[in-house]
């Protein structure tokens, strides 16, 4: 099995590492040196700087996302650290693994000089090689003095062999290794770990300075874990994982993009809505024959064997979660598969077992589970995962995502349709499925486009079919359908035609299935989308640059898509600008408009109190209240019984001046300092204290039961208020023409997203903000699918400074910008139907006067889900989208 590109890129970034670590003897230099050689400065640009848990022992970690061969890297890349380390007192390497799903199917690899593991490190060390597992160590079979020093050996261990001192045989005196730990001793080789026997495995081991090799490194980040780490005295330490941990030291990235171009994986995802559970199921089994069917002509024309899985996610229900999988996987028996076809593995059940599944013995084509097929495991045949659970039920399909990536044999198939993976969903919530398929992905360690949503919707429900279904038994009774809606899985019935060829060890004269509306729409899909990625690799697009680390900048740092960017870089869109007179002898200057220069003139004290309105009537409880120090919000805490009650008992004794005079000071300190700095504390004590005074005895006496409602009170009405006032001002000034609208913003290169989105096309940067509700989600879809728009962007308004601001009497954050193809640039806002308030009013007037004033270019609009403001600018979404199909 020959290195992939990327995969003698990592390796020769670990090599150079070495290098430089054998040359300074300083693993922080050696990382820093390795990244200035790529152009990168450790802790510049989101690149962070060198975690030292160690003690100066070099600790690295290399970055692949799941599918790339991680362990096919780690074997590879042991005869470069053992041959490149300034020191080599024995060649031992301590591997460690998360689960014992994982610690069987290494060990199992690593000990089979067939497999491509093997015989990469047989390679590097001269069939010198011994694997051994922690009962191996314990018993001292191949673990000796002269095993040490002959051979490399390596220790194939869980995360958990060492952890928790008391009751773990590794710490306990062991005579099978006395005869190793004495020689370590008297060579001045023995280290003493604490809590462990001189004789015991741990402390053997630790004699040995060993290489530790740390797989899904993600797992390992606990105190236990590195104290265990610790323990071993290793010379060094190799991380591997597709979400590095904080406080890994990465060397090497790899992108998505180049396992893709490598054949390595199965993208991009599918993801289908189907009508329930049952078309979901129904759907997924046709999807299963009809790709088996692909598989079967392409074997013959030439192909590796291939038979294609379906992971049945199914839905947690406490006690009787077995009786629920049971109940599931004897309803598809009923249905006609073989019972040998389907295996459950959840947590409490294994019925997959050590089942070689790429095997063509194997019968295995169904696998019912919950979350439990996390990282490792590892079965290149799994296709299609199909949630099967209510539409209201919350199933998370993240940690599934990642287990039907993996491409057979590392190799594209001729059939199309075998190079894409598949999911298959009933949920109500059809975004949040599609935002856990790409944080599953992104959790695996891609984080490009590589989930594609269904553009067609769910075909309605089949008429009875004609030809005779696999369903075994007689439908349900009077009596039975009374329990009907208690069983989930009622109603599972399969169709099949009979003029297709038999799929070996199927039932029935069941073949490919006919021609059926759904899954001939996933097939054609996935054909598809199979041409672009064909044509994309052919062209080179993205496939990273070889030599290099692959680090630079922010990992969650997305640029501007080049295929939109052209002549963006002239592009200002027009803000308001202040012109004043920049001192006595100056000329006029122009400066970036801020709503705070409206307030230089804002007198609180001179204010009415007719907006302060107290409502009493709303007990809530006594508050402590406060506002956040970056906004007029304010922060609510409980108090506890016993200080509401003492608290209340010393209001009640106070005379009703001092209590007036205690509510004032209450509620002026409950304020913070930016809110008292913005409008003046002798503004707002003036304000609060006559709005106070005329306040009635009732209101006074429910004080302290009321505190925060009666700040809130107070901090709506000097907000109302001094919105009033700006939006005055800023009239004024702008007939004056000190306030003018210039061209001056400029859209960044790139932006840091915490939450991306990376579904939709016609996208500005390469991720969007993915923080929307459902029509801010609508109106993405609608940019995304319309051909007059060539490309739009989610602004977050989170990001101040850096996004777009319509700067005037308020600051407003459009939701949306966007360029439509004859060049027009759209600021949408979207509000749903309870924000028909000032707020929304005010937004409409500033965005309508901006675009005014910006000319022909700009356009300004206000979406609604259905019942739009009575007011130019403000639409329906429908409104909207016949506008958009309009436009050039």
């Amino acid at each position: 099995m020959e290195l992939k590109r990327y995969q003698e890129r990592v390796l020769g970034n670990l090599r150079s590492y070495i290098g430089r670590y054998a040359h300074y003897r300083d693993a922080r230099r050696a990382y820093d040196s390795l990244l200035a050689a790529d152009g990168v400065v450790a802790g510049k640009n989101g690149v962070p700087t060198y975690t030292d848990e160690l003690g100066g022992i070099p600790k690295v970690c290399i970055k692949v996302p799941t599918g790339g061969g991680k362990t096919f890297i780690a074997a590879n890349a042991l005869g470069a650290i053992c041959d490149g380390l300034p020191e080599r007192p024995a060649d031992v390497v301590v591997w460690f693994v998360p689960r014992k799903e994982i610690l069987r199917q290494t060990y199992r690899q690593l000990s089979d000089p067939a497999n491509p593991l093997r015989m990469a490190i047989d390679r590097d060390f001269a069939h010198r090689v011994e694997v051994l597992d922690k009962e191996d160590g314990l018993r001292g079979r191949g673990f000796s003095r002269l095993t040490v020093e002959d051979q490399l050996t390596v220790f194939v261990l869980s995360y958990d062999s060492f952890k928790n001192k008391e009751g773990r045989k590794a710490f306990q005196e062991n005579s099978s290794l006395a005869p190793l730990t004495a020689y370590q001793r008297s060579s001045g080789q023995a280290v003493e770990v604490d809590g462990a026997d001189d004789t015991a495995l741990i402390s053997a081991l630790a004699g040995t300075n060993p290489i530790v090799v740390v797989d899904e490194s993600h797992h390992a980040g606990s105190d236990l874990s590195l104290d265990m780490i610790r323990n071993l005295n290793p010379r060094f330490v190799l991380e591997l994982t597709a979400t590095p941990r904080k406080g890994a030291n990465v060397i090497s990235r790899v992108k998505a993009s180049e396992l893709k171009a490598e054949q390595m994986v199965k993208l991009p995802v599918l993801v289908y809505r189907r009508h329930d559970k049952l078309d979901v199921i129904q759907d997924a089994f046709l999807l299963q024959r009809r790709l088996e069917h692909e598989a079967r002509a392409a074997e013959e024309a030439g192909g590796g064997y291939i038979r294609p899985i379906v992971l049945f996610q199914a839905e947690r229900r406490g006690a009787d979660e077995a009786e629920t999988y049971g109940r599931l996987k004897a309803k598809l028996v009923d249905a006609g598969i073989p019972a040998e076809q389907i295996a459950i593995r959840t947590g409490d059940v294994d019925e997959l077992g050590d089942a070689d599944l790429m095997s063509r013995a194997c019968p295995i084509r169904y696998i019912i589970t919950v979350e439990a097929l996390a990282e490792g495991w590892d079965c290149p045949f799994a296709y299609v995962l199909a949630t099967v659970a209510n539409k209201s039920s919350k199933v998370s399909v993240e940690q599934l995502v990642g287990r039907i990536l993996r491409q057979p044999y590392a190799h594209r198939s001729a059939a199309r349709a075998l190079n894409i993976s598949y999911v298959l969903t009933s949920s109500a919530d059809f975004n949040d499925t599609i935002d856990q398929v790409v944080a599953g992905l992104n959790g695996a360690g891609f984080s490009k486009r590589d989930v594609a949503k269904s553009r067609l919707e769910p075909p309605a429900p089949a008429p009875a079919p004609t030809a005779e279904p696999l369903f075994v038994g007689d439908g349900p009774s009077d009596g039975a359908a009374e329990n009907a809606a208690d069983d989930p899985f009622e109603g599972i019935s399969f169709t099949f035609a009979d003029d297709q060829d038999t799929v070996p060890g199927t039932a029935g004269n069941a073949g490919a299935p006919a021609p059926e509306s759904g899954v001939a729409g996933i097939i054609e899909d996935a054909e598809r989308m199979e041409r672009e990625f064909e044509k994309m690799s052919d062209s080179g697009q993205d496939l990273g640059a070889l030599g290099s680390t692959g680090i630079g900048g922010a990992t969650n740092e997305y640029q501007m898509r080049p295929q939109v960017s052209e002549g963006l870089a002239d592009l200002a869109i027009p803000q308001f600008r202040c012109r004043q007179r920049a001192g006595l002898f100056s000329d006029e200057e122009s400066l970036p408009f801020d709503r705070r220069m409206l307030l230089e003139n804002f007198d609180l004290a001179a204010c009415g109190t007719a907006a302060v309105t107290f409502d009493s009537s709303g007990y809530v409880g006594a508050r402590q209240v406060d506002v956040s120090e970056d906004s007029d919000e304010l922060k609510v805490k409980q108090l506890g019984d016993q200080q509401a009650a003492d608290m209340r008992g010393l209001f009640s004794r106070y005379s009703p001046e001092s209590k007036r005079n205690a509510m004032r000071d209450g509620l002026i300190n409950c304020m913070s300092p930016v809110f008292r700095n913005t409008y003046g504390d002798h503004g707002l004590r003036v304000f609060t204290e006559r709005a106070v005074s005329q306040m009635d005895s009732e209101q006074v006496d429910a004080y302290f039961d009321n505190a925060s409602a009666y700040a809130r009170a107070i901090v709506n009405a000097v907000q109302k208020l001094a919105g009033q006032h700006c939006r005055a001002q800023f009239d004024k000034r702008l007939a004056s023409g000190s306030i003018e609208l210039e061209p001056c913003y400029r859209l960044p290169s790139s932006l840091v997203q915490v939450n991306p989105l990376t579904i939709y096309d016609r996208t500005l940067y390469a991720a969007e903000d993915g923080d929307m509700n459902g029509l801010e989600r609508e109106m993405a879809e609608t940019l995304a699918n319309s051909a007059s728009i060539r490309w739009w962007h989610r602004v977050d308004e989170a990001k101040k400074g850096v996004e777009f601001c319509i700067n005037g009497f308020i600051n407003h954050y459009p939701d949306f910008l966007a360029m439509t193809a004859g060049g027009r640039v759209l600021a949408i806002e979207t509000k749903g139907e309870q924000l028909k308030n000032d707020d929304s009013r005010d937004k409409l007037n500033l965005g309508s006067r901006w675009a005014m004033m910006a000319g022909s270019r700009y356009r300004y609009f206000m979406v609604f889900d259905h019942d739009a403001i009575d007011a130019d600018g403000s639409y329906t979404l429908a409104e909207f989208r016949e506008i958009l199909a309009e436009m050039e």
